[in-house]
């Protein structure tokens, strides 16, 4: 067996001279069998071991012994040991989840924990072959994609590995006789009251009986061809994610171009929009269905519609783009009104702009940016403002003589609605002058006749902030 190990462990490249790598010790042959192959080849391999060992608080006694074991056992062979104690039923009555999910949760942010504070590479686990088949029907049972019909990846995030998942249950329980290897059998593994139990102890041995002998050996066969087509897929999906995603902010938002994402055939898109996802906040709680349901809106609603995902994503769906944003201002009422003297300045806190007013010269105008304008002084109609929009705005944009609503204006030209509420609007008491970025009031351009000229400038207060937006 310490060669078929020792061949999975190249294979998939699951260790390096120098690295920390902490086993998940339960006490059971799995484990053990894995931290003693581990050990064996810790000189040879250049790598140097911990392990870690969680108490469920749910076997009593049992699980104390289980605990005394696996420190005596670590004392025996040199191994620097780390235990969590921890009441799983309770966080699964807390959490809403079964003692299953939340046994993982804990153990996974336990190894995480302990990881960090050994500086270690790896989190080595002890699942094999069986487990595989298991957990693949496991996923069918449930529902899932070509992710969950590959099964569990012989090494996940470059942190997690297996070196044990090409070799039986039966080849460890030799193993551990063969050498001599003592272990505790956990009681709750028998338990058919956990679904992976009765898989385990009913399901599978029911279609080995009465459809397929070799059904374990058919499920690896199928989860490793499924594995391969996924890898290619996969491969596949990043090129297309990376050509058509149009901006990406690291912490808040991706935009991707809504023509090619439309173009591509279904499978595709639910695999971009899962790297989307996965981008911004993971993709814990997401199930099929939600990414379903993006899908059905982008296909068959109105530009500006929008869905909430879990994890506080919302998708949008924009003139031009598919939107993924973890920020949801929009569902926020936005208002807001500053002053604007001139000379002066107004920072609009509310999307960190700044926007200044100062008199200058004819010999000054220069039109090269919309984030600069100039109108005439002697046009202006008491004071000036800067606000957001309000219900029933209109304004005479630039070259055009009767007036429009602003909200047709935006319409017009295609500005998302989500960012609708967050554009200044530059006032008068009686007129919208500049719609900040886009448009002037027609009636306050300069012309010959003009003598006193106002710069209006808008800047934003974010460093490498771009904008979108059409020129003046």
């Amino acid at each position: 067996m310490l060669k078929e190990v020792l061949h999975t462990i190249h294979k998939h490249k699951m260790l390096s001279s120098g690295e920390r790598v902490l086993v998940g010790l339960s006490g059971g042959p799995d484990s053990v069998a894995l931290l003693h192959l581990l050990k064996q080849l810790q000189q040879t391999m250049g790598i140097t071991l911990f392990a870690a060992h969680v108490h469920h608080g749910i076997r009593g006694t049992e699980a104390d012994q289980d605990a005394d074991f696996v420190v005596q056992l670590c004392q025996q062979w040199d191994v620097p040991l780390f235990i969590e104690r921890f009441s799983v039923p309770e966080l699964a009555r807390e959490m809403g989840v079964t003692e299953e999910e939340a046994g993982r949760m804990v153990r996974y942010r336990f190894f995480d924990q302990v990881l960090q504070k050994v500086e270690g590479h790896k989190i080595a686990l002890g699942h094999h072959r069986d487990d595989q088949a298991e957990t693949i029907l496991h996923n069918i049972l449930r529902g899932t994609g070509m992710q969950g019909l590959r099964g569990m990846k012989p090494v996940r995030n470059r942190k997690f590995i297996r070196p044990l998942l090409n070799v039986t249950r039966s080849d460890i329980e030799r193993y551990c006789r063969d050498n001599g290897l003592g272990f505790r059998i956990d009681a709750t593994n028998r338990d058919t009251g956990y679904t992976r139990n009765r898989i385990r102890y009913q399901l599978i041995p029911y279609i080995q009986k009465n459809f397929n002998p070799n059904f374990v050996d058919a499920l690896i066969r199928m989860g490793t061809l499924i594995g391969d087509e996924e890898e290619f897929l996969d491969s596949y999906c990043r090129e297309q994610y990376e050509e058509m995603t149009v901006f990406v902010d690291q912490d808040n938002e991706v935009r991707i171009d809504l023509k090619a994402f439309m173009s591509c055939h279904v499978a595709v898109r639910r695999r971009i929009l899962r790297m989307a996802l996965r981008h911004l906040r993971g993709l814990e709680d997401v199930q099929a269905n939600h990414i379903d349901s993006v899908l059905n809106m982008l296909l068959n609603s109105s530009t500006g519609s929008q869905i909430q995902l879990p994890g506080k994503i919302v998708v949008y769906k924009d003139y031009e783009h598919v939107v993924l944003s973890y920020d949801i201002t929009m569902n926020r009422e936005i208002s807001y009104q500053y002053h604007l003297n001139i000379p002066g300045r107004a920072v609009i806190k509310e999307n960190n702009m700044e926007i200044s007013a100062r008199n200058v010269q004819s010999q000054e105008v220069s039109f090269l940016s919309p984030w600069c304008i100039y109108i005439d002084s002697d046009v202006i109609k008491g004071k000036l403002r800067v606000r957001n929009r309000k219900k029933g705005d209109r304004f005479k944009p630039f070259g055009m003589e009767g007036v429009k609503k602003l909200k047709d204006y935006f319409i017009d030209n295609k500005i998302p609605r989500r960012e609708r509420d967050c554009i200044p609007l530059v006032t008068d008491e009686q007129n919208i002058i500049w719609v900040v970025g886009w448009q002037i009031h027609q009636d306050y351009r300069i012309t010959e006749s003009t003598r006193n000229i106002v710069e209006l400038s808008a800047r934003s207060l974010l460093e490498n902030k771009n904008y979108n937006n059409t020129s003046v």
